[in-house]
């Protein structure tokens, strides 16, 4: 588990080298106390719950295709989908799409997707990939629809049909692009049907990119590119409950649209109108704007909306719906200076929150920087889309690990339990750089959060602070495609092109299946708050557990140092009043503050 859940611990002493001579290492030896009967006052941890298994290797397995075909499996898993089979939690289909684009004779050029059967084996409590008939790791065949680049986010929906999202609009601008991104077909692609009707209508070949794309999950094979659902930089998707209305996302930087398709019939989108959001002017309203249901439209689809007012925003990823009338959205944002003006020259409007990040560098240019980006809120019924929570946390100069920090927010999912729901937020930080990403990150390092979202309105407002931050993924990567057993016993997220020099497995693209999320997301906020609330009134430092997390809370911000029962010293941190101790070893601890206070500490 220490290799995906990378403690932040051991980025801490380049940070507080300069007060550690307050912490020396110690002479005396722990032993004799830490080997007497029980010490009642000794702070316990139990054991994590939390395991993880390895189910699937980009660049390592090998996927089959239909004929028998076998080849190296894709890299860069980013959606992940969990079909349960006759709606089980401990057996289903699993599905990750491939966002690298490479040229593969054998399994398709371009994107791709990868289906395996997995369940959850009760002698060995672990996950375990079937290999059966069909194959272990199967390719999803796309050459009926043209094949597909840069597979990124999709859809999963409640009865089971599967889309899967093209992004990447700079790599599907022109021919010789895609030829030089590896795709060998250039020639022009005839579309036959478009919105419920039958076309014979002939596009240029990379106009026949960047689609929701309808798969059969079973058959491995796809069903079709909708596109009247639009082309543009297509990230990820919500259906309500209705099985008719769809949000979707744009991960555009010069001036992302929010769009909104509506069937005609349910769990049929071959036909139906397309939508365009549009904010008020003071933010406190929206409207959807229908646009032009012909294919000409389509290939156009964000230029199109432009002209019609569609407001702009900066990289929509993710999109989840808690119940039919909030629906968050992942702004990612830009950690550089980015320009919308060509969005406002044809007709955009800027998001009222983007309007605010122009004015704040004193002067109104349309050209702006928006470091951490945040996680939007829309409401259905009245319209209004808003910031719910702004990334961001301690500025990087005096950053403490132990402090949560949020940027880029991409992937999204929820769930549903005993009364309450959470939210599963992943990073992007595509920025790559201070104070985007954090100092102790010295190569991009992602994190997992979760928030508790029961209860969510409109003008509801979450701080970083009410984050809690559960995994840490390798360094250089993307942890992302969160994806839950119905059940929430177990989370599905791939692990998207970590560093080459990560040990193995994660020098790939991996996918895997954590287990003990149940656990975490009912105890942890509820053992936290009651254990919080008796320790947080006294003058004397209060220090508790959250075995959930594998965390030590204290009850204000001190220096403090760890030390095992040898004396050595294992941690210093400054200012800080949370200790990450999963990449601890079990045994017994003691925590000195720096007016020689010394806790014991039990690690199971």
């Amino acid at each position: 588990m220490k290799r995906i859940f990378l403690s932040l611990i051991s980025f801490a002493f380049a940070g507080f080298a300069e007060s550690q001579h307050v912490f020396p290492e110690l002479v005396v030896n722990f032993y004799d106390q830490a080997s007497q009967s029980q010490d009642p006052d000794a702070i316990v941890v139990p054991a994590s719950p939390i395991k993880y298994d390895v189910l699937f290797i980009g660049g390592t397995d090998e996927v089959v295709n239909a004929d028998g075909t076998k080849a190296l499996a894709k890299e860069w898993q980013d959606f992940t989908g969990y079909l349960p089979i006759n709606g089980r939690s401990d057996s289903g289909y699993v599905i990750v799409n491939h966002e690298q684009m490479v040229s593969d004779k054998v399994n398709g050029d371009g994107g791709g997707m990868t289906v395996f059967t997995v369940y959850f084996n009760q002698s060995l409590q672990k996950w375990t990939v079937v290999d059966d008939a069909k194959g272990k790791f199967r390719n999803v065949d796309f050459s009926s629809v043209g094949g597909t680049g840069a597979n990124c986010g999709g859809i999963q929906t409640s009865w089971g049909q599967v889309f899967t999202a093209e992004e990447w609009g700079d790599a599907f601008s022109s021919n010789s692009i895609i030829s030089a991104q590896g795709i060998a077909d250039t020639s022009d692609f005839t579309v036959t049907s478009f919105n419920g009707s039958t076309v014979n209508e002939t596009i240029p070949r990379y106009k026949n990119y960047q689609y929701m794309v309808e798969v059969d999950v079973q058959a491995c094979k796809a069903i079709r590119k909708n596109y009247n659902m639009g082309r543009y930089d297509h990230e990820g998707g919500w259906i309500a409950s209705d099985r008719k209305t769809v949000y979707l996302s744009d991960d555009y930087s010069g001036g992302a649209v929010l769009f909104k398709f509506v069937a005609d019939k349910p769990e049929d989108f071959s036909k139906g109108q397309l939508y365009c959001y549009k904010q008020s002017a003071d933010g406190k309203s929206g409207s959807w704007v229908a646009l032009n249901m012909d294919l000409n439209t389509m290939l156009n689809a964000r230029k199109e909306a432009w002209k019609l007012g569609a407001t702009c925003f900066m990289r929509l990823e993710w999109v989840e719906g808690i119940n039919d009338d909030i629906v968050f959205i992942t702004e990612t944002g830009r950690g550089k200076s980015q320009s919308v003006k060509s969005a406002l020259l044809a007709g955009g409007q800027l998001a009222n929150h983007l309007v605010q990040l122009d004015v704040a560098d004193g002067k109104l240019d349309s050209t702006f920087t928006d470091m951490y980006g945040r996680v939007l809120r829309l409401n259905t019924k009245t319209g209004v889309v808003e910031s719910a929570i702004e990334g961001g946390g301690p500025l990087a100069v005096d950053y403490v690990p132990t402090k949560n920090h949020l940027s880029s927010p991409d992937g999204l999912a929820s769930i549903a339990m005993e009364g309450r729901v959470f939210l599963a937020i992943n990073e992007d930080m595509n920025p790559n750089g201070m104070p985007a990403n954090p100092r102790h990150f010295s190569n991009v390092m992602n994190e997992i959060y979760i928030l508790d979202v029961t209860g969510d309105e409109q003008g509801k407002k979450y701080s970083v602070d009410e984050l809690r931050r559960f995994a840490v993924g390798p360094k250089g990567c993307e942890t992302t495609g969160g994806r839950f057993t119905p059940d929430g016993s177990t989370y599905f997220v791939n692990i998207q092109h970590p560093s080459t020099s990560n040990p193995a497995p994660f020098n790939h693209s991996v996918t895997l299946a954590i287990s003990g999320y149940r656990t975490i997301f009912n105890q942890s906020y509820m053992s936290e708050t009651a254990s919080s609330e008796s320790v947080l009134d006294q003058e004397t430092l209060g220090i508790y557990p959250n075995p959930a997390s594998r965390e030590i809370h204290l009850s204000k911000e001190i220096d403090f140092a760890l030390y095992n029962n040898s004396g050595q010293r294992m941690i210093v941190q400054r200012k800080a009043n949370r200790l990450d101790i999963s990449d601890l070893s079990q045994g017994i601890y003691f925590l000195v503050t720096e007016t020689g206070e010394s806790h014991k500490l039990v690690i199971e």
